[in-house]
């Protein structure tokens, strides 16, 4: 993880595609309520000013990021399985680990890349879809596309 790539809990609750493939890794943490620190913190802390008060426990909106992700990639099934096997781990090569899905599925590499492509967008976004992930396929979006 990089400095560049750390999202704090109140910017991740907009699920863009990057924060999501970001997550899927810390899932196992977050999940119970440990969220990576800042790499760019230094420990300092500015006693100065009102001190804000937040309802609810800290790592409440932490463990509500991994419910809320869990329940979205739990709409999608076996897409996103495969969406969280490429994203898991930082990999070297992602067309490697899409070929050897390819393989073990007996799918194009192409429909691989498509179905992983589609959980992600349909996992990401701020609001929740409405539609079930097979309509939402199925609706023609122009992103879904085969290309």
């Amino acid at each position: 993880m990089t400095e560049s790539q750390w999202y704090s809990p109140n910017v991740v609750t907009r699920y863009t595609r990057e924060q999501v493939k970001w997550l899927i890794p810390l899932l196992p943490s977050i999940r119970v309520g440990i969220y990576p620190r800042d790499p760019k913190e230094t420990g300092y802390v500015d006693g100065g000013g009102k001190p804000t008060f937040k309802p609810g426990a800290k790592f409440e909106m932490i463990v509500g990021i991994a419910t809320d992700l869990d329940m979205r990639i739990e709409k999608v099934g076996a897409d996103a399985l495969m969406m969280e096997f490429l994203y898991a781990f930082e990999p070297a090569d992602e067309n490697f680990i899409i070929e050897h899905m390819a393989q073990c599925l007996n799918l194009s590499t192409k429909e691989v890349a498509q179905r992983i492509r589609n959980a992600l967008y349909y996992v990401s976004g701020a609001d929740r879809k409405t539609t079930s992930y097979a309509d939402y396929v199925k609706g023609g979006h122009k992103y879904l596309r085969l290309a």
